[in-house]
């Protein structure tokens, strides 16, 4: 007690402290030393009572202390401070005590502990730590870090030789390292106060000083991880320091040599540090310690190996980093640890690594395929007298070829500490002098990039979005929606008002349209004939439909009533105009395409065959002479060649053009023993370019790419035939570019057997063993920087049948006929009370219709329909993301439904759906793009009329609900697919969490984007809470997510992805996705509207996060404050699962 009261005393003189007070000084010098004192006791009440105070945000002793060093000039009382400051904020060092600097902890080994005094109270441990690292988030809001670092520029330019100077400085030191990792900007700060250099020379100074190389190697670490401290650390010499550390520190595995390699690993990202580690002889010496790797142990082992490989593979990207490596005594040595690599799941990483690192360095292989692809599309005709120019510039493909990622790693790395608004090749020279007037340059350069880009939105003319009149049929006649739309505007008039003054007085208008009475108004579309736009004729023109039909899709013209599903489907399919001319139709399309819908688990990865798979790439990549009695058994290039179809000419409707199908009578006929796989790729959604023999029954497949480009390749969907049962044929698909695939964590290929389908089990299966995916040694063949290598994804299939046909494919296909069937069907059987309406919204480029479905419920007095609310959803930006168009499908197939939650549904809502957004793509078997090479979800803020209608009217439709009809939608969902992560969930829009500071400023209600995922975390078992991120990134702005958040204010603006894989929680946890269950997350979406239509008037949400900002609970909260709902994001599955977390991965919308 008496401790206590001594400890309050000192604290409330401390609080008097008044810096110009004529005693402060000798006030501030003699609580110090008391405070330090204290802390330096043997006696642990005493100095635990004194941390508990300085920890204690109320007793503001911190903030106190901080003030004192900032403003003293006694060399003293600043000793004592920083003396205090490191106890607070470190760990204390003492024999057999780690500190807590490091930003990972060592592998803890389960130990048996001896009951004693010294392993008592480790809840009290624990409580320190936490408070300890509270404590350091409050000392880094207190601008703690600056103040640090300030001293220590002051302490080192001192140079005195003091020992009481050096104490003070490895005190600072120590105090940083504590607070670099959980600095999210601490390398900034660092470059902004012109600390860079001090810190590299207090390093040279200090490469044998124990007692502060460590923590200078965390501080270093941190700064490796920033683009342009790594630039000027380069230019100053940081890898000849490097090297002299490593040789002065020896072989022995320690954490500083893992802190040394982790941060060589960080600055070998930048080029320029590859050419010196390379002129260094750097690469020698981490070849040397990782040639000695059978000596460290446990995980020590694992990261000193990963980071030296993971340097070599960047060192691999410059010519002379590959010429370097590319020694016998080194390629040796990569290949001793292949031979002699422990057969254990954890080196299975290191292993494909090490493969990796010598098929970058080896003599390469170009694609055996031309340098051209035969899918090329000529836009010169359609932009010919326009503005529009083409090529535009190409999009980032989201790291497709990147190595940021672990070949086995199944979750999303951390965001790394990088300046947005700096370029890692920047040219930036320190200068104390000039700190402040650079920082305001960048600040004012970035809130100019900020405001020309993205914040000032691109609004059309009024005149355009009055054109889409026609696509709101529902509301009524001219007059009946401008007599709503001005008795909800506060002005005099209305926008509306003001058009029709312009137009002739004694025009009439039109009778109401409703779904009853059918019938067009030729009126209304005459006027609007009157006004079309010049950017509306052509391809891409707005399609005057008339309402004869429920559908007035001109593909859909003289189909009969009665027709059976087949004879529909392969009707539109020789309708629809393709690049390259279709063959056939694909049997699995023509009989619905749905999966067997049977619980299918996922793969578990043979160790074994992976093993074998990746050393026979190596044995390829340094023996490619033994590899060369190669037969090609299908050649797209070649078939192309010797058809001249002009396919953009194919008549409609013509019988003599019909695609068909003749699988089933192909497996009738007598079994004939063929040596050779037979290969097809040309139907829709079709992709296969070559299959190359290279065994007796193993095949490599060359995928093509996006039209008119040289790259995208991951989608797969081609047919075989002439199989033998019972023998296993191995496909080995050699030119992916992703830089890791689900194929590695559980991913299956999908398997459509003909014959099964004839014996009544008709479904795409899950098939294949021995899967993995891993680095080969090929390359473009029209590449000039032989850096990047393809990667090969291998299987190996058992066909169940002899003379069967079958069909492979990456995912469940949904083309574009069998959309176009499926609305047929829905518009011929629809349950009385439904007002479905399907009309072109425009042609694509190709000249094939992109419909927009409106589906709400009929006009009755008692629910009108204008006063319902409007949901708008597209599907399919990106073309093989399929599973989004199966997701689409569950969703109208619910909303369509006879009965009762359905008729409640569409009495609610009017739905307007763009259900293929990319009609293109998908036709052409694409990947990502459409016939522009451009990724429309990165086209939204302002896509052009010309080269991307669909994106250009889509966007209309939504802004004339905002700008002319003035009522938002309610909520915008865009569905994708996801091919790094497993399970459903959202990605939402969180002002808070934008990277633009005018966003953070603006209030923020969490209720209007987390209920809805909330929602459906209550409702859909596939649903994962803990995968949703709400984070709004610079280089998002440009998709359909962002852009109607940001520029159209609809605040519930989601995009949905599934995942190609499975799950890996919940009731479905360990099993694949099948169109069962995306058809499940379509319909639960449809319930999860219907609660919030319920809901969202008398419910509110309360956030609970932890440390880092990230969302862990949400409570769903009626007003009466009785607890409705608690949803907690599930804590298992990969680490990546974080609501509010940074969405870096490639398939972020």
């Amino acid at each position: 007690m008496a401790d206590e009261n001594a400890v309050d005393c000192l604290f409330e003189r401390l609080r008097l402290y008044q810096p110009r007070s004529p005693e402060a000084a000798e006030l501030a010098r003699g609580v110090a030393s008391r405070i330090n004192t204290r802390l330096t006791s043997h006696d642990k009440l005493i100095r635990q009572n004194t941390l508990d105070k300085l920890w204690c945000k109320q007793t503001g002793a911190v903030q106190i202390l901080l003030s004192i060093l900032e403003n003293s000039r006694d060399n003293i009382t600043s000793s004592y401070i920083t003396s205090i400051l490191r106890d607070v904020l470190c760990l204390k060092q003492g024999k057999g005590k780690k500190c807590s600097v490091t930003t990972e902890a060592a592998g803890k080994k389960k130990e048996v502990k001896k009951a004693g005094k010294e392993n008592v109270a480790p809840n009290s441990k624990r409580a320190n730590n936490l408070a300890r690292q509270q404590c350091c988030q409050h000392f880094i809001s207190l601008n703690g870090t600056q103040v640090m670092l300030r001293a220590l520029l002051a302490t080192h330019s001192k140079r005195d030789g003091n020992v009481n100077t050096e104490l003070m400085q490895q005190d600072i030191v120590w105090t940083l390292a504590a607070l670099a990792p959980k600095d999210g900007k601490f390398a900034i700060k660092v470059r902004m106060l012109g600390c860079v250099r001090t810190m590299h020379l207090i390093l040279k100074g200090h490469l044998t000083d124990n007692k502060i190389i460590f923590p200078l190697l965390v501080i270093m670490k941190q700064l490796s991880k920033n683009a342009v401290t790594t630039s000027i650390l380069v230019r100053d010499g940081i890898v000849a320091t490097y090297d002299r550390l490593l040789g002065s520190m020896g072989f022995i595995p320690t954490a500083r040599l893992r802190l040394c390699l982790d941060a060589i690993d960080y600055f070998s990202k930048n080029k320029v540090c590859c050419m010196q580690i390379v002129k260094t002889g750097l690469c020698s010496v981490l070849l040397r310690v990782f040639d000695k790797w059978d000596r460290y142990e446990g995980r020590m082992r694992l990261k000193i190996c990963a980071h030296i490989l993971q340097t070599l593979k960047h060192v691999c990207n410059i010519k002379s980093g590959r010429r370097a490596l590319c020694t016998k005594k080194h390629v040796q040595t990569l290949h001793r640890f292949c031979s002699q690599c422990p057969d254990e799941p954890e080196f299975d990483g290191l292993l494909g690594r090490v493969c990796s690192v010598i098929s970058l360095c080896l003599r390469h292989q170009a694609l055996p395929v031309p340098a051209s692809s035969p899918a090329v599309f000529n836009l010169d005709p359609i932009i010919k007298g326009t503005n529009t120019s083409w090529p535009c510039l190409e999009d980032d493909d989201d790291g497709a070829n990147s190595d940021a990622k672990s070949v086995n790693s199944d979750i999303d790395d951390e965001g790394q500490d990088t300046d947005d608004y700096l370029s890692s090749n920047a040219s930036f020279e320190e200068s104390d002098s000039k700190t402040d007037e650079i920082g305001k340059i960048e600040k004012n350069r970035k809130e100019s990039i900020q405001s020309a880009l993205w914040i000032n939105s691109n609004e059309r003319d009024l005149e355009d979005l009055k054109k889409y009149f026609i696509f709101f049929k529902e509301f009524g006649s001219y007059s009946r929606q401008l007599k709503f739309v001005k008795g909800r505007s506060n002005s005099k008039g209305s926008i509306l008002e003001d058009f029709l003054a312009s137009q002739t007085s004694s025009r009439r208008s039109s009778p109401s349209l409703s779904y009853a009475s059918g019938a067009g108004n030729i009126e209304f579309e005459s006027a609007m004939l009157l006004h079309m736009p010049s950017f509306l004729t052509g391809y891409n023109k707005i399609q005057e439909s008339s309402s004869t039909s429920n559908s007035s899709l001109k593909i859909h013209k003289d189909i009969p009533r009665y027709s059976t599903f087949e004879t529909v489907y392969t009707i539109i399919a020789s309708r629809v105009k393709s690049i390259i001319p279709f063959a056939k139709v694909a049997y699995p399309d023509m009989n619905g395409g749905q999966g067997l819908n049977i619980p299918e688990p996922l793969n578990k990865m043979d160790r074994a065959a992976y093993r074998n798979k990746l050393l026979s790439s190596v044995d390829r990549a340094i023996n490619p002479d033994a590899y060369m009695n190669d037969v090609v058994v299908y050649d797209l290039d070649a078939l192309c060649s010797g058809t001249q179809t002009d396919t953009s000419q194919k008549s409609l409707n013509t019988e003599s053009n019909r695609l068909s199908n003749s699988d089933e009578q192909e497996i009738l006929r007598v079994n004939t023993f063929c040596p050779r796989l037979s290969f097809e790729s040309r139907f829709e959604s079709g992709n296969l370019r070559k299959a190359i023999q290279v065994g007796q029954r193993e095949y490599e497949l060359i995928l093509m790419p996006d039209v008119n480009s040289n790259k995208r390749h991951q989608w797969f969907y081609f047919e075989v035939r002439n199989m033998q049962p019972g023998r296993p044929y191995v496909f080995n698909i050699i030119n992916c570019e992703k830089s890791d695939s689900q194929f590695n964590f559980g991913m299956k290929p999908l398997l459509y057997s003909v014959k099964e389908a004839v014996l009544g089990r008709p479904g795409w299966v899950r098939a294949g063993s021995d899967i993995c995916y891993y680095r080969n040694s090929y390359h473009s063949a029209n590449q000039k920087n032989y850096s990047k290598c393809y990667l090969t994804v291998t299987f190996t299939i058992d066909f169940p049948h002899a003379n069967d046909v079958c069909y492979l494919a990456y995912h469940f296909p949904y083309t574009y006929s069998l959309m176009m069937t499926q609305l047929w069907q829905w518009s011929s059987q629809l349950p009385s009370g439904v007002y479905f309406r399907v009309e072109p919204l425009c042609y694509s480029l190709n000249g094939n219709e992109v419909p927009v479905i409106t589906l709400t419920a009929e006009d009755t007095p008692t629910n009108p329909i204008i006063d319902r609310e409007i949901v708008f959803l597209t599907s399919r930006v990106h073309p093989g993301e399929s599973n989004a168009s199966w997701v689409m499908d569950g969703t109208l197939g619910r909303a369509l439904a006879d009965t009762a939650a359905a008729r409640a549904l569409r009495s609610k809502y009017i739905f307007k759906i763009v259900p293929m957004l990319n009609v293109e793509g998908v036709i052409n078997g694409c990947h990502r793009c459409g016939l522009t090479n451009e990724d429309l979800n990165r086209r939204w803020c302002k896509p052009s009329p010309v080269l991307h209608p669909t994106i250009y009217h889509t966007k209309g439709l939504i802004e004339y609900l905002v700008r002319v009809w003035r009522r938002p939608p309610l909520v915008y969902c865009d569905y994708h697919g996801h091919s790094r992560k497993k399970n459903v969930f959202f990605y939402g829009c969180a002002g808070a969490e934008s990277w633009c500071s005018t966003d953070r400023l603006r209030h923020d209600d969490p209720v209007k984007y987390l209920m809805l995922p909330a929602l459906m975390h209550r409702i859909s078992p596939a649903f994962a809470l803990g995968s949703c991120a709400f984070r709004v990134g610079r280089e998002r702005e440009g998709t359909a997510r962002v852009a109607v958040w940001r520029h159209l204010n609809v605040p519930a603006s989601y995009t949905m992805e599934a995942s190609f894989c499975g799950f890996d929680r919940g009731p479905y946890k360990g099993f694949h996705l099948s169109t069962r269950h995306l058809q499940e997350v379509g319909g639960d979406f449809c319930e999860a509207l219907s609660c919030l239509a319920d809901s969202s008037a008398s419910v509110d949400v309360q956030l609970t996060r932890d440390l880092h900002g990230n969302i862990i609970e949400i409570d769903i909260l009626e007003n009466t404050e009785r607890n409705y709902r608690e949803i907690e994001a599930d804590s298992e599955g990969s680490a990546a699962d974080s609501v509010l977390k940074t969405d870096s991965d490639e398939d972020f919308d």
